[in-house]
């Protein structure tokens, strides 16, 4: 582990202060376990990706109290994981706490019951590329009609929370790494990785009254949870719901205002009475939603800003850079998977020489490590920003 002249956590604050530390802070918002093990020289259980998703959820299902075991390994490998790599920041672990019922119902495919109401998903993993997706569930299957039955449940349960218990389990976890930005995870429901995702949208133009309920409803039980979060000590959040493709937002504009951005304020300022600053993750191209999602939002930091999709970071950076703080994007597609060590270590530099100065710049992948980033790239990535990313930035190094 490096020895800095300040701890990871002022060298964040320092950032979003818009003033220079140090170093550049170095982020990245998920690991997945095919790269994280490697790193380790063990098996790690953690990441979004198909194998942790699927068969190793369902495998630890079976078991009483296996979810709750398989949480508390997770957030112990994340942080070991983290606290190796030297992570500036760190990000909320995966917490496998649904209250359903697991059963694959075909080779590699799961379907999750819930039992407070019975709605139900099924989820098919990949392992060969390490992805999974829903690919049915209820509402999908009742269309209009389960879209309002789900929203009349949300609002007639009880909030959604973190369960007690694993909040002061993780609060304990997380004490030895207090030195570290510890960040939680928020944002609005939207359910664009879902199979009924088409129903929301039709929705927002024919019962636009019910996805507002939806949004509200999902707001209730978001605050809650950030409430959680912040006892257990995170220092601030992202929110990872994508709102673009790579051909640009999934809604006009005016939608976008309409249903999102009064939630995302009252998220932004949940944060923001509680002293912690919120940054926003998004994959595609969300130029049209312009000051909409840049400005009126009050986000305070904006991740992944994704190269692909035809994002610039440079020119948001001279747009916007006097009072965002730009969190990316070393493109985690062609670079990080099929490049080489030297190739990383140009983009890295040219990213921090162009977004750094002045502060306000946290380097991070386009999107997350994911399991077909070459773990030799990831490693050159980190590397070429602790030593491209020396305050003060140098242009002719």
């Amino acid at each position: 582990m490096n020895n800095h002249s300040i701890c990871s956590k002022e060298r964040v604050q320092t950032t979003l202060a818009l003033h220079e530390p140090d170093r550049v802070p170095i982020f990245e918002l998920a690991i997945n376990s095919p790269v994280a093990s490697e790193i380790m020289g063990r098996g790690m259980l953690v990441g979004i990706g198909g194998r942790m998703m699927g068969p190793v959820r369902h495998d630890y299902s079976q078991q009483p109290g296996g979810l709750a075991a398989l949480t508390l390994q997770g957030i112990k490998d994340h942080l070991d994981l983290y606290e190796e790599l030297d992570l500036d920041l760190i990000t909320l672990p995966t917490i496998y706490y649904e209250d359903a019922e697991i059963k694959e119902i075909a080779p590699l495919t799961y379907q999750f019951t819930q039992r407070s109401d019975g709605s139900w998903r099924i989820i098919k993993a990949d392992l060969e590329a390490d992805t999974w997706g829903e690919v049915d569930c209820s509402i999908k299957q009742q269309g209009m009609d389960g879209f309002r039955r789900h929203v009349e449940y949300l609002e007639g349960s009880q909030p959604l929370t973190i369960p007690p218990a694993v909040i002061q389990a993780l609060k304990a976890m997380l004490a030895p790494h207090r030195r570290r930005f510890l960040l939680g995870v928020a944002d609005v429901i939207q359910p664009n990785h879902t199979s009924w995702f088409q129903i929301f949208l039709e929705a927002m133009v024919l019962e636009p009254e019910l996805v507002e309920r939806y949004l509200i409803a999902g707001n209730r039980s978001m605050l809650n949870a950030m409430d959680a979060q912040i006892e257990a000590g995170f220092d601030g959040f992202i929110g990872g719901t994508d709102f673009a493709g790579i051909n640009g937002p999934y809604f006009s504009p005016a939608m976008f205002r309409r249903f999102f951005v009064p939630r995302l304020k009252e998220i932004t300022g949940h944060c923001h009475r509680h002293g912690r600053p919120f940054f926003k993750h998004t994959d595609g191209n969300i130029t049209a939603l312009g000051e909409a999602f840049l400005t009126e939002c009050g986000f305070d930091g904006y991740h992944a800003i994704e190269p692909a999709a035809g994002m610039d970071i440079f020119a948001l950076k001279k747009s916007h850079g006097r009072r965002l703080t730009l969190l990316g994007n070393v493109d985690c597609g062609r670079l990080l998977c099929q490049g080489e060590p030297e190739e990383v270590a140009v983009a890295v530099k040219q990213l921090i020489q162009g977004c750094a100065p002045g502060g306000g710049y946290i380097l991070s992948s386009s999107n997350s490590i994911h399991s077909g980033v070459k773990t030799k790239n990831f490693l050159a990535m980190l590397e070429a920003a602790r030593k491209f990313g020396q305050y003060p930035i140098r242009n002719n190094e």
